[in-house]
């Protein structure tokens, strides 16, 4: 089995809609994630489309997931961002 050494890494986020094409893809990979030790969360959503929040930004579904993902993305900014 292969170590990686994820130390200082934000925390992963994703979200997917429960009948888009990338869905398995999706949660395998966040569970994946986990397995391994690295912190991941994933929201699904009931949409059938695939990037339902940049295809349809004005849905109240649409707006739920992007206000989840700016929430965590400005958590990481805060938390774990490297000044270069």
């Amino acid at each position: 089995m292969c170590c990686f050494v994820h130390d200082g890494l934000p925390p992963a986020y994703s979200f997917v809609g429960d009948g888009e094409p990338f869905y398995a893809e999706t949660c395998t990979y966040i569970n994946n994630l986990k397995k391994v030790g690295i912190e991941a969360e994933l929201d699904v959503y009931h949409s059938n489309m695939h990037a339902f929040d940049m295809m349809k930004p004005q849905l109240e579904i649409s707006k739920q997931a992007a206000l989840a993902f700016d929430r965590r993305f400005e958590y990481a900014m805060n938390n774990y961002y490297a000044e270069n």
